[in-house]
């Protein structure tokens, strides 16, 4: 029997786990979100445009990184957890609708999805309170998950663009209750297990990943020409390369650097590497699977000038959070510095200055120099002292 001020001890073993098959069913809801993202984007790759893509994907990201947090501490052992995240479901659907609408006339749909994901959140961070298998205060479950809720339903009654900043007040909270170093840290980051967070994070970075893919394969079923068929081959290279460096070395490499962080109690690195940035590499990816379904379907023409910094933009942004990742895990900044500044501006070159060529030669350039980088990346990984992947993160939360 458990008491109320000592919750249940999770066994070690129980740390390494695989996601959940609800956890993937949720995660189809998700295909149509980067799907509604991406096709506003081809529509309108102007700087505003991609602004509020940025500014409504991340309320999204939100919610799936926390219900994806909640089922890794408690949904092996609460049942309920599970069905309650695949009730969750028609949230982010209602969002994603909301976005492919227009969100000036359905911001309350997109308020409502809102709404109904922390609801859930809610029970489901109540159940293991009621069995005394956590003892996180409720006033801290309550704040986060239903004063929030409050805020996004009062929404609905606000024209825009207050609205909105109503919505970046609730999402703002919940980051500011997160900062608060208390017992939730303990018993929640102590608790996660680091091999089901970068699964469930390396399986969304597949869903953005094959948007690229499904772009370039309708878009030459749409355009079947010599130049499309290039422009999408190429598209397959980049991709094949971002994927390769994400699941080749910076999967192992995060899963080393967070069991590091766990054991050292580096909470806040482990919050930023797990909650925030990926967020960022979705942002990228979305930007680059875009570049290239306009690649395809414009392959014998030159890209418009915004597409080509959305690609560089990607494919920067990439770099530059693999970057912020290292280094918030305590690696050595020289050793990041090594790829950092070539990864940016190789492809930015590549990409930017390349307006007068076709777009299916501006595809080839970029996949040119991340081949380049990656050839360059092991060749260095071989060349590296074995000690330096070694670095603990202590000093980095």
């Amino acid at each position: 029997m458990t008491s109320e001020n000592h919750p249940q001890v999770v066994p070690p073993e129980s740390l390494r786990r695989s996601a959940d098959w609800y956890e993937l069913f949720f995660d189809l809801v998700f295909v149509a979100v980067i799907a509604v993202a991406v096709g506003l984007i081809e529509v309108d790759p102007t700087i505003g445009a991609v602004g509020v893509f940025v500014g409504l994907l991340f309320p999204l990201w939100w919610a799936w990184v926390n219900l994806m947090v909640t089922n890794n501490l408690f949904g092996r052992r609460f049942p309920l957890v599970g069905v309650l995240v695949v009730s969750a479901m028609p949230g982010p659907a209602a969002m994603a609708i909301a976005i492919a609408g227009g969100i000036d006339h359905l911001a309350w749909l997109y308020a409502l999805g809102a709404v109904w994901i922390r609801l859930l959140l809610l029970v489901m961070w109540l159940v293991p309170r009621k069995k005394a298998a956590s003892t996180i205060s409720p006033w801290r479950t309550v704040a986060y998950n239903l004063v929030t809720a409050a805020l996004w339903l009062v929404s609905i009654l606000i024209p825009a663009p207050y609205n909105y900043v109503l919505w970046a007040v609730a999402v703002a909270g919940e980051m500011g209750l997160l900062a608060l170093r208390s017992r939730f840290s303990a018993e929640v980051y102590d608790r996660a297990s680091i091999s089901h967070s970068l699964e469930r994070i390396g399986l969304f970075i597949v869903i953005v990943i094959g948007e690229a893919v499904y772009l370039s394969v309708t878009g030459l079923a749409t355009h079947p020409t010599l130049p499309g068929g290039a422009a999408a081959l190429f598209g397959f290279v980049v991709c094949a390369i971002l994927a390769r460096a994400f699941f080749r070395w910076g999967i192992p490499s995060a899963e080393l650097g967070l069991e590091e962080a766990q054991r050292s109690k580096s909470y806040g690195a482990l919050r930023d590497v797990v909650m925030y940035l990926p967020f960022l590499l979705i942002v990228g990816l979305t930007f680059v699977a875009t570049s290239i379904g306009i690649s395809v379907e414009r392959a014998a023409e030159p890209l418009p000038f915004a597409v080509r910094v959305l690609l560089a933009a990607g494919v920067g942004i990439l770099y530059l959070t693999n970057a912020a990742i290292g280094l918030r895990l305590g690696r050595p900044v020289s050793r990041i510095a090594t790829l950092l500044l070539p990864g940016i501006v190789l492809p930015a070159i590549a990409s930017i200055a390349s307006g007068v060529l076709a777009a299916w030669a501006t595809m080839l350039l970029v996949a040119v120099s991340l081949v380049a980088l990656d050839l360059v990346s092991l060749w260095l990984g071989r060349t590296a002292p074995a000690s330096r992947a070694a670095t603990s993160p202590a000093q980095a939360a």
